[in-house]
């Protein structure tokens, strides 16, 4: 629940009402009491930003910063958004456009700016990162292809290759959440670009 917040300074008054604040200041301009009010509005009683609810910035619009700010071949996106702490962002994979590299860009996610990066850089004699760079490489529909056409089905919070174990990756695995619903999986075909339902988390939803 959104705290209620009432503010009143010399130069502005902050009225908190249902989760909105309407600002009075003179000369159009906020003062800083005014503006923590906006900050304290974006977080719940537990200190922690809302996720999707408070999230404004998609998986595209995060992968679309992520790679301005490092160019490259998205690996994956992901909200991190742990209630149990103050640190939510976007977190998008990015391989280097020379290869061996991988960029971790943090993404705020209501602001959509750059956080900060984290550089790895890939073992090369790892099979498992050498495969998971071809298979990123090599298929058709990207990872923000495939964000977009899993955003049909809700709000995607992530977005990576399938765990095919030995076999090439065959699809995105995007987890989406409609609103007022349980997050459900969707596969979208690395090929096609064709939207499926994620047979196993369907099933495992049936026994539950």
């Amino acid at each position: 629940m959104k705290r209620k917040l009432v503010i009143a300074t010399a130069t502005a008054v902050a009225l908190v009402t249902g989760g909105t604040a309407v600002a009075l200041a003179a000369g159009g301009t906020e003062s800083a009491p005014v503006q923590q009010a906006r900050a304290a509005l974006d977080r719940d009683d537990d200190g922690g930003r809302e996720s999707e609810r408070g999230a404004r910035i998609t998986a595209v619009q995060a992968i679309d910063a992520a790679v301005k700010a490092r160019p490259g071949t998205v690996v994956s996106a992901e909200l991190d958004d742990d209630a149990d702490e103050n640190d939510d962002d976007w977190e998008v994979v990015v391989l280097g456009a020379k290869g061996s590299t991988t960029h971790t860009v943090h993404i705020d996610p209501v602001s959509g700016r750059v956080l900060g990066t984290d550089t790895d850089r890939d073992d090369t004699d790892d099979a498992d990162d050498a495969g998971e760079d071809a298979a990123v490489r090599d298929a058709k529909v990207s990872a923000r292809q495939a964000a977009q056409t899993a955003a049909a089905k809700g709000f995607v919070t992530s977005v990576e290759l399938t765990d095919e174990d030995d076999a090439p990756a065959t699809s995105w695995d995007v987890s989406v959440r409609p609103t007022g619903g349980a997050e459900d999986d969707w596969n979208v075909d690395v090929k096609t670009g064709a939207l499926v339902a994620d047979n196993d988390d369907h099933n495992d939803s049936d026994d539950d």
